[in-house]
């Protein structure tokens, strides 16, 4: 309990925010879990989350202010990389693929672009004047209401709430987000989401999820029209040698980025289904795969090796297999011990010393352990809770380079989380 104590203290207060749905979902799990010596902190987490709905919708999600056109190329600066200059030759026109409700307000996929490490949906949204006053859509984010509330009554300090007040006082509702392949849920405890984060994708009828290769951005135009960018990092795990493929997207709903205290999350359903034909033909032609000579990486009981490079039009895709030797759950959970797997971190670097934007995923994570037995875990987690020693465990990662056109060599650094120096690199060349 110590410890949980003191990681919560440790994080600020917007690593506290969280959707109106999620609280649902946890208030859910509480109510029907058997009470344990955690129940008061846990009681108390969730309601100081409550009383912050504050809301950061979707696996990444970000949106900036323009005006006049809904045109342009999605900068996910939060994931930290942008897309090549060349992005828009490699934009494919789509046509009749709109959505209404029964309100006016449509949705219409016009665009997509795909090469061997990311797929983007490219939608416009026009909120119909009823359902953006539904959104509240320029209204401010912390009501009155919230503002004359007495803090303990939302579990907060005089000086927490101040902080809240001073953060977010003079924020409105200003973005919205589309939810694609989440189920909307009505039961006892609410409307919800079944799902976050878009990790659900469709492809030729088979359901995929992907967590966490999922990206959201939104342009505003205006209080009504929105430029909406679904980003997928797809790889041959679920398209295997595919060139083309058909993305299907159905549950869709619309909602506010952000919930006013003390409010229900307004959910906006789209009836129907896009269907969209996607391909890769056209970045394939441009793109050179290749294994590079460079060293493995090791460090610990951890060995690293580049198993290919993919330089396209728009990124640099390097596929990295990782083989951590000897482990057991406390060098999993434990970060005392020497033998901590800790989170590795990549920075790459071109040949004149530029840093270049990375973003980094897991797409297989599998465990052997002493007797031979071979389970595989969700990406980025622990799948048991089982004490055991002596096992391998293997990762398959992808590593996203941002596009540079002084880009002729590449060095990428590794270092453990919670380091400070890197213990290792990779270096290869791109135009030999």
């Amino acid at each position: 309990m110590d410890n949980i104590e003191k990681k919560l203290q440790s994080y600020s207060k917007e690593e506290f925010e969280v959707p109106q749905k999620v609280h649902y979902r946890v208030q859910y799990t509480l109510k029907n879990k058997e009470k344990s010596k955690e129940w008061p902190l846990i009681k108390k987490l969730v309601t100081m989350m409550a009383s912050l709905i504050v809301i950061f919708i979707g696996s990444i999600s970000v949106y900036a202010v323009c005006g006049g056109t809904i045109e342009g190329k999605p900068i996910i600066e939060w994931l930290g990389i942008k897309f090549s200059s060349e992005y828009e030759e490699y934009k494919v026109n789509v046509e009749g693929q709109k959505l209404t409700n029964n309100n006016g307000t449509s949705i219409s996929l016009t665009d997509t672009v795909c090469d061997e490490g990311f797929t983007i949906l490219e939608f416009d949204v026009n909120l119909s004047d009823e359902d953006k006053e539904k959104l509240k859509i320029g209204e401010p984010i912390l009501t009155e209401e919230y503002m004359n509330i007495p803090p303990e009554e939302i579990s907060l300090t005089a000086d927490e709430k101040a902080k809240v007040i001073e953060e977010y006082g003079e924020k409105l509702i200003d973005s919205i987000y589309v939810s694609l392949n989440n189920e909307l849920i009505t039961d006892e405890m609410g409307t919800y989401l079944n799902g976050l984060n878009n990790y659900s994708i469709i492809i030729d009828g088979e359901n995929y999820w992907i967590r966490p290769r999922s990206a959201q951005t939104t342009t505003k135009i205006s209080d009504n029209e929105y430029k909406i960018y679904q980003l997928y990092f797809l790889t041959d795990k679920e398209l295997g040698d595919k060139k083309e493929f058909t993305i299907s997207l159905n549950n869709i709903v619309i909602e506010a980025n952000e919930t006013q205290f003390n409010s229900e999350e307004v959910y906006l359903p789209i009836d129907g289904q896009f269907d969209v034909s996607v391909s890769k033909e056209k970045a394939i032609e441009n793109t050179k795969i290749f294994v590079p000579e460079c060293e493995e990486v090791k460090n610990k009981n951890m060995t690293k090796k580049i198993e290919k490079v993919i330089d396209t039009p728009l990124q640099t895709i390097v596929k990295v297999s990782t083989i951590y030797e000897n482990v057991s759950l406390k060098s999993l959970t434990d970060n005392k011990r020497d033998d901590y797997i800790d989170i590795i971190e990549y920075m790459a670097y071109n040949e004149n010393g530029t840093k270049l934007g990375t973003f980094s995923y897991e797409t297989k994570r599998t465990i052997t352990y002493e007797d031979g037995t071979v389970e595989e875990w969700e990406q980025g987690d622990i799948g048991t809770s089982k004490n055991f020693e002596n096992a391998n465990m293997e990762l398959t990662e992808y590593i996203i380079i941002e596009k540079n056109k002084e880009n002729s060599k590449i060095t990428i650094e590794l270092k453990e989380q919670h380091e400070s120096k890197p213990f290792g690199k990779f270096e290869f060349c791109l135009n030999d």
